[in-house]
């Protein structure tokens, strides 16, 4: 506590920039009450008009810290506050408000990429030249998509920083220009060759490389694998939504028309039911025949994979034994590089419907794949191409068995309305139409009394 004879203000500055002594040390002490928090400093000097210079230039200093964000104490080092901003982010998964997967994924970029380039640096000292640095030097091996992943992690724990007061500004960050990406997705004879070979794979193994280091694993395919191909086609689901369905999710739903209605847990922030083809009601019944057998299929137990209580594990399962089948079928790209996922059985069931389905609108399309329509406009429709809808390019609306067709030109009868036409140097050129009479334009009837004859 400062002795109460030795409170001190600076002239010419503030009044909250104060000198003072202290019982346990002889030297001078600054203090200064600054954007909600006092700062407090020793001057290292007995002389009190040497103190009241550190003061001034101490307050100096915290207005060049205002202005370019630099922090206002020590021990701002970036990895400690990214580490507190772990330990609220994973409060906020426990209380449901951010995804597990969405967390583990920060974890994963600050380890990898992010923390060998900004560990041990004070955050004040990160500027956007830094950040530009950053972004030069992983941008050759990630999407933008990923670098702005990236940045957005590490804007998170300067904005921590930031609203505990250790951080007076944020520096701007590098803008990047982010291209859609849509995934690829399998025309029906590859969706064919997808089950068939899932369903000879079923039961058998391979060695195979699941990840960059260490050796060999052996893989082994099960009956889930061409079930989940079908299902995925078939219910419009998302891969995680496999990880986390149970049967208590599912209803089996027998009226005119039979469907799976899927009132799964929320996904993207959407909770809406799920209904599927009339398809998926049958791999349900197969898988769920399947699994009864072993007594895993009660209605707290998973659909798929139920065998796997950690249901990242399973849903790691599935994707292995579905990238080796991509591989066999060299289908890992589509015929325009795109990459191809588990995640493009999803898209494969939104084009499916966008080809085959009659009439149906992106609206209702877009809720029940728990999406938006401009999402489906941007990601899944991007690929649509007029030739695959050509019944739908001529289709006629006034008869619906004829196909619509443009106008041509009838050479064969003289039309005195028409231009007339004809060969100039080798060329068809319209030539000047003769000039005809103006004609009375006749009364027509007002718009309340009109009718429509049909020609």
């Amino acid at each position: 506590m400062p002795i109460p004879a030795s409170l001190t203000s600076v002239r010419g500055y503030p009044d909250k920039l104060k000198i003072y002594r202290i019982e346990a040390s002889p030297f001078w002490q600054v203090r200064c009450f600054e954007s909600g928090k006092t700062i407090k400093l020793s001057t290292k000097t007995t002389d009190k008009q040497e103190a009241v210079e550190f003061a001034k230039a101490t307050y100096n200093r915290i207005l060049h810290a205002q202005a370019t964000g630099k922090a206002l104490t020590k021990g701002t080092r970036f990895d400690i506050c990214s580490n507190k901003m772990l330990e609220a982010q994973n409060s906020r998964v426990e209380r449901g408000e951010f995804s597990k997967m969405s967390h583990d994924n920060d974890i994963y970029m600050l380890k990898k990429r992010i923390l060998p380039e900004f560990g041990t640096m004070e955050l004040a000292s990160i500027s956007f030249a830094t950040l530009q640095d950053f972004v030069g030097k992983i941008g050759p091996d990630l999407a933008p998509s990923s670098i702005q992943r990236h940045l957005g992690i590490v804007h998170k724990v300067m904005e921590y920083a930031l609203h505990r007061q250790l951080l007076l500004a944020i520096p701007n960050f590098p803008t990047i220009k982010k291209k859609d990406e849509p995934r690829g997705w399998f025309p029906d004879v590859q969706y064919q060759a997808l089950i068939a070979k899932a369903t000879d794979l079923v039961g058998t193994s391979a060695k195979v490389q699941t990840t960059e280091a260490g050796p060999p694993r052996t893989l082994k395919f099960t009956a889930d694998l061409p079930k989940m191909i079908q299902f995925m086609v078939n219910s419009f689901v998302r891969p995680t939504d496999l990880k986390n369905m149970q049967h208590k999710h599912v209803e089996i739903m027998r009226s005119e028309q039979v469907y799976l209605r899927l009132s799964l847990p929320k996904s993207k922030d959407k909770d809406a039911p799920i209904v599927t083809m009339e398809e998926a009601v049958t791999v349900y019944e197969q898988l769920k025949t399947h699994y009864a057998t072993e007594g895993l299929a009660g209605p707290d137990d998973y659909v798929f994979m139920p065998q796997y209580p950690n249901r990242d594990t399973a849903l790691r399962e599935l994707q292995h034994q579905f990238n080796y089948l991509l591989d066999d079928l060299d289908f890992k790209t589509g015929p325009q590089g795109e990459a191809r996922t588990i995640y493009s059985l999803r898209h494969t069931s939104i084009m499916f419907r966008l080809l085959d389905g009659d009439k149906i609108d992106l609206l209702t399309l877009a809720r029940n794949a728990r999406t938006s329509v401009e999402m489906i406009e941007r990601f899944y429709a991007s690929k649509l191409t007029g030739e695959q809808n050509i019944d739908m390019i001529q289709s006629d609306r006034r008869n619906p068995k004829v196909k619509a067709h443009l106008p041509t030109l009838n050479l064969k009868e003289s039309d005195a309305t028409a231009p007339a036409l004809g060969i100039v140097d080798g060329n068809l050129q319209v030539a000047k139409a003769p000039a005809k009479k103006t004609k009375a334009v006749p009364t027509l009837p007002t718009p309340r009394t009109a009718t429509r004859k049909t020609v």
